[in-house]
C-alpha cells in the first residue's frame, strides 16, 4: 500500500513539473509549434493541457495559422447503401505518398455536387437539408432546413476571412429572386437562417443535373454562374461573404493585343482512350491535372503534366479489388459513382 502511495505521489509530482514547464513556454511559441503538427497530432495535443486545447480550438488558430501548414489532399469517396468509404491521398510532391482510408455511417439520398472544400469543410444536401462535413474530424453536421416557399434550393459554402467564419448561402433554383438566406457556422447565439436582400439584380443561379452549382469561394468572395431575370443571358455573380454584398462581375475584353490560346484535350494513356475517366478532377500544386476513374475497378489515379505532356500513374493497392469488396461486405459495385474533392485539413468543430 505504501509503495502504491509513493508511486502515486511521484506521478503527481512529475505531472506538476511537466505542467509548470509547459506553462513557461510563451503562447505564440506554443501556437507556432502546434501549427506545424499534422491535424491528427493537434487533436491528441488537446488532451495534454487546457492551454493547448484552448489554443488549438481558437478560431484564429484554426482559420489563419493551421491551414498555412496544411498541404492539400485528394479525397476519393463512394457511397454504397448507408456506408461512406473515404480515401485521402496527400498531394505534396515533396512528401512520401500517404494514403488514409476509412468508412463511416451515412444517410441515404445525399447529393454530392461539389468539386473542392472551403477551408477544410464541405457542403452538400440530403433532401432539402444542408449537410456540413469535416473530413479531418470525420464528422457531419445537419443544418436546420431554411424556411421558404422555394420549391428548389441551391446551397453554397463560403468563408469569411475577416471574422474567421464559414457561412452557408441558400438561394432558390426554381425562380429568379432578389433574396437569399445565410447561416453562420459555429455561432452559439445564431443557430438560424438570416434573410439577406440582394441589392443589384434578380437572378437565377445555374444548377446542374443534380440541382447543384459549381460555385467557387476565393479570398472571401463566392463566385457562381447565374442568369438574369426574364433573360437567357449568363452572368457571373459574386457574393462577399464578409459584407454579404452581392453584385455581377464585369468581364474586360482585350481588343488590340493577341490572345494565346491553348487547347487541352482528353488524350490517351498507353494508346488507350480515357473513356472511363470523368474529366479533370483537380489540379495539383505543381499544375498537374488529376484524372480519377468513374468506376471502382483496379483503382488508380493519373496525373497529367500539360507542359511536359506526360502522364504518371499512382496505383492504390488494396482498393477496389476483390479482397476489398469481400472485406467490406460489398457486392456488385455497378452504378456506384466515384466522387472526388480537393481538401485541406481543418480542426473546426461542427
Amino acid at each position: 500500500m505504501e509503495q502504491q502511495e509513493k508511486k502515486k505521489r511521484k506521478i503527481q509530482r512529475s505531472i506538476s513539473t511537466q505542467s509548470s514547464s509547459m506553462s513557461s513556454i510563451p503562447l505564440d511559441v506554443t501556437s507556432k509549434i502546434l501549427a506545424k503538427l499534422p491535424a491528427k497530432s493537434v487533436l491528441r495535443a488537446r488532451c495534454v493541457s487546457k492551454q493547448w486545447s484552448s489554443i488549438s480550438t481558437d478560431p484564429y488558430f484554426i482559420s489563419n495559422m493551421f491551414p498555412k501548414q496544411s498541404s492539400s489532399s485528394l479525397l476519393i469517396f463512394f457511397k454504397p447503401k448507408r456506408k461512406l468509404f473515404v480515401i485521402s491521398i496527400h498531394q505534396n510532391p515533396n512528401e512520401p505518398q500517404h494514403v488514409v482510408s476509412y468508412q463511416m455511417k451515412f444517410p441515404n439520398y445525399c447529393r454530392f455536387g461539389f468539386r473542392e472544400s472551403v477551408h477544410g469543410l464541405i457542403c452538400f444536401r440530403i433532401a432539402k437539408k444542408p449537410i456540413i462535413w469535416n473530413p479531418t474530424l470525420r464528422k457531419f453536421s445537419t443544418l436546420p432546413k431554411p424556411k421558404s416557399n422555394w420549391k428548389g434550393k441551391i446551397v453554397f459554402l463560403g468563408h469569411d476571412p475577416v471574422a474567421c467564419e464559414h457561412k452557408v448561402v441558400c438561394m432558390p433554383r426554381d425562380k429568379a429572386s432578389d433574396k437569399c438566406r445565410v447561416f453562420t457556422l459555429g455561432t452559439a447565439t445564431q443557430k438560424k437562417w438570416r434573410t439577406i436582400n440582394i441589392i443589384n439584380h434578380k437572378h437565377l443561379p445555374f444548377s446542374n443535373t443534380i440541382g447543384d452549382n459549381d460555385g467557387q469561394c476565393i479570398n472571401g468572395v463566392l463566385y457562381y454562374r447565374a442568369s438574369l431575370d426574364q433573360s437567357n443571358v449568363d452572368i457571373i455573380m459574386s457574393f462577399d461573404v464578409s459584407t454579404m454584398y452581392n453584385k455581377d462581375i464585369t468581364l474586360w475584353v482585350l481588343e488590340d493585343a493577341k490572345w494565346l490560346c491553348k487547347h487541352f484535350t482528353r488524350a490517351s494513356y498507353n494508346d488507350q482512350p480515357l473513356q472511363a475517366f470523368s474529366g479533370i478532377n483537380g489540379i495539383t500544386e505543381d499544375g498537374e491535372f488529376i484524372y480519377v476513374a468513374y468506376v471502382l475497378d483496379s483503382f488508380y489515379i493519373l496525373y497529367y503534366d500539360p507542359e511536359k505532356k506526360s502522364y504518371r500513374r499512382v496505383d492504390l493497392q488494396g482498393v477496389g479489388d476483390a479482397d476489398f469488396m469481400l472485406r467490406n461486405g460489398l457486392g456488385n459495385m455497378d452504378g456506384i459513382r466515384i466522387h472526388t474533392c480537393l481538401n485541406i485539413e481543418s480542426l473546426l468543430s461542427l
